[in-house]
Parts: structure tokens; C-alpha cells; sequence
């Protein structure tokens, strides 16, 4: 016996009318159930997996719309695919209430059989790929999962032990336990350079772990209270002209996310600045929903826009020659997408370049 790969659900109240639907649809690999009423089609959706459902307007007791009205609200059968059929008029009123609904289609009797089994057919292969793609979907979930995981547990790991080679390097160099000059002294500096880079990965790694993991929910953020707290503990230097344009607004957004979304916007917008004065003007607009940070820097090239927020992803050195581990911009990346907000990056038209985090809920 054949594998059923498909489970049709046909209603009406007529069961000459679902033997003659069920005999037009019939296929080895699909499994028909009638049923009589939409409050017994509703017991069959508690117990099995449906494909798609067909389903007569007319009907007592409960009718089609209200039938699909039910199933819409809840979200274990809201997304499977349901085509009216009915014998009333097709006149527009009937089928915008039909997709209002959310159907997905609507046939007229007397049914044409070719145009049937064709519209079921093709609503069976996209009901196919849907699940194609929320399997590829889960599998990428838990690959990242996977990951995240990984990347806190050799962090975790690599921690202790550079935290030693930084130790014994600093008894060197205070204690002068070696006596160093010329090329020994530049290679000694690399060493620290190198530790001090390592170090600085593994605290982002660390960091990024842990906040990607973290789900708390959305809060009430006064932008301007919050960017007061970023700026106290990035304590910019007296050459950062810092411009507050109509921050006094709450949004709602998971609090956490959005002092590290500015923290690390800002700081980089100021670790990469390479101008004397740097300049940097964050705002707020009510009327589009759009929070930004401007800076009057170097600018990014506008193919790096996309790829600076993929992991480990740089562009070289700031001005004073610190270099990035790539792992901030991911994080933000991440954690505006949890706050289903978008983020783009824009070039000014004098210098510099501007972040832009639009589609902000209002409180």
C-alpha cells in the first residue's frame, strides 16, 4: 500500500456532493476525508495532519465562512490552505470575503473536473515547498543554535589560558625579568599586540553568546534616557561632539537590545572616526519611525554595507590603529531582527556614513 502523502479534507453537507469531490481528487498517494460539518471537520483537524481543505459555503449550523473564520485564529491550522467551494453567486462581494478570510481560492458548481484536479494539484506542490522551507528553516535555527553554543564553550575555554600568557607577559615587562631591545623588543610588543587581540575576540565571542541567547521581551525605552546611559559608559573623549536630535520618545523594544544595538553603533562610530573633531548626530524621527546615527568619518563603501554585518566580517583598522574583531555588528544585526526592526547603512552625500534603524513600534 502507498505512502499517503497528502491528506485532503473535504465538508459539505450534501454527501452526494463529497463523493463526487472525493472521486475527482482521489489519487493513490492522498488520503480523502469527508466530513458532513465544519464541527466535525473541526475534531478531524485536532487529530491529523490536512494538506489543504475544501470546504461548501452553504452549510447549516456553521457555514464556510465561519468554518474558515476558526480555523485562521488558531495557529495550528491558520496556515493550511482552504478553497471554497460553493454553488452561490461568484459575484466579487462573495469572493473578497472568501480571501479576506484567508482562503486561498474559490470554485464555482458545478465543479469543472480538469480545472479542479489542476487548482488542487498546484496548491499540493506549494503546500510541498512550504514545508521544504520550514525544515530548512528549523534545520538552520538549530545549526545556529549549534553554533552559538560552540562559540561560548571555546571562548569559555580559551579564556583561562590566555588570561596566563597575559599575566606572565606583564611580570616580563614590569619586573624586566628579560632585559629587551631592538628586534626582541618589537617581537615582544607583537606578542602583547596579539594577546591583547585575542583577548578582546574571546570577550566579543563570549558576549555575543550570551546575547543571542537572551529572549527577554519588549519594554517600554525612553530613547533618550537610554542613549544617556550608553554614552556614560562609553565616556566619549573631549573631541567627540555628540548633536541629540528629538530623543525624548518611547519605543517598544527589549531594553537590553537596544543599549547594545547603540553602544556598538556609537562606539564604532567613534573608534573609526578619522577626523580631529568627530562629529556625531543621533536622532529620531516620530513620522517615519526611524532612529539613526550619523558620524562624519571616513564613510564605508557601499559594497561592504551588507557584508559588515556578517561574522568576523572587518574593514581593516581604526584610526588609531586598533582593529575589530567583526563580531559587534552581527550581534546588532541579530538583535534588531529580533525586535522585527530593519537596519540600513547609508553614505552621507559630504563624509562620514549614517546607520538607520526604521519600522520602530511607538509605545
Amino acid at each position: 500500500m502507498p505512502n499517503k502523502k497528502h491528506t485532503l479534507l473535504l465538508i459539505d453537507d450534501k454527501p452526494e456532493n463529497l463523493m463526487a469531490l472525493s472521486s475527482i481528487l482521489d489519487l493513490p498517494d492522498r488520503e480523502i476525508i469527508s466530513c458532513l460539518s465544519g464541527n466535525e471537520a473541526l475534531q478531524i483537524l485536532l487529530k491529523k495532519k490536512v494538506s489543504l481543505i475544501l470546504v461548501d459555503v452553504q452549510m447549516p449550523d456553521m457555514d464556510g465562512y465561519e468554518f474558515v473564520e476558526i480555523i485562521k485564529s488558531h495557529p495550528d491550522t491558520a496556515f493550511i490552505p482552504t478553497i471554497f467551494v460553493t454553488a452561490i453567486s461568484n459575484e466579487q462581494k462573495y469572493l473578497s470575503k472568501a480571501y479576506d478570510l484567508g482562503a486561498i481560492d474559490f470554485l464555482s458548481k458545478p465543479l469543472n473536473t480538469e480545472i479542479t484536479r489542476k487548482k488542487v494539484e498546484s496548491f499540493l506542490k506549494i503546500w510541498d515547498y512550504d514545508q521544504e522551507l520550514k525544515k530548512l528553516n528549523e534545520t538552520l535555527a538549530q545549526k545556529n543554535e549549534e553554533l552559538e553554543q560552540f562559540a561560548h564553550i571555546i571562548a569559555h575555554d580559551l579564556k583561562t589560558p590566555l588570561g596566563n600568557i597575559q599575566t606572565l607577559i606583564n611580570l616580563i615587562e614590569e619586573d624586566h625579568i628579560l632585559e629587551l631591545d631592538g628586534e626582541v623588543s618589537e617581537l615582544f610588543d607583537m606578542v602583547k599586540t596579539s594577546s591583547k587581540s585575542m583577548s578582546k575576540l574571546i570577550e566579543d565571542l563570549l558576549y555575543y553568546s550570551k546575547n543571542v541567547q537572551n529572549n527577554e521581551g519588549e519594554e517600554e525605552v525612553n530613547i533618550g534616557v537610554a542613549l544617556d546611559d550608553v554614552l556614560k559608559l562609553i565616556n566619549p573623549a573631549a573631541n567627540v561632539e555628540i548633536e541629540k536630535v528629538n530623543l525624548d520618545h518611547t519605543i517598544l523594544f527589549q531594553p537590553l537590545a537596544f543599549h547594545q544595538i547603540v553602544s556598538n553603533i556609537l562606539s564604532n562610530a567613534i573608534k573609526y572616526n578619522d577626523k580631529e573633531l568627530k562629529k556625531i548626530k543621533i536622532s529620531f524621527d516620530q513620522e517615519n519611525s526611524t532612529f539613526s546615527i550619523k558620524d562624519n568619518g571616513p564613510g564605508i563603501d557601499a559594497k561592504y554595507h551588507t557584508k559588515i554585518f556578517e561574522m568576523f566580517q572587518t574593514l581593516g583598522r581604526s584610526s588609531n590603529g586598533e582593529s575589530s574583531t567583526g563580531i559587534g555588528l552581527n550581534l546588532v544585526k541579530k538583535l534588531v531582527e529580533r525586535n522585527n526592526v530593519i537596519i540600513d547603512v547609508n553614505n552621507n552625500a559630504d563624509m562620514g556614513c549614517e546607520f538607520v534603524i526604521s519600522n520602530i513600534e511607538m509605545s
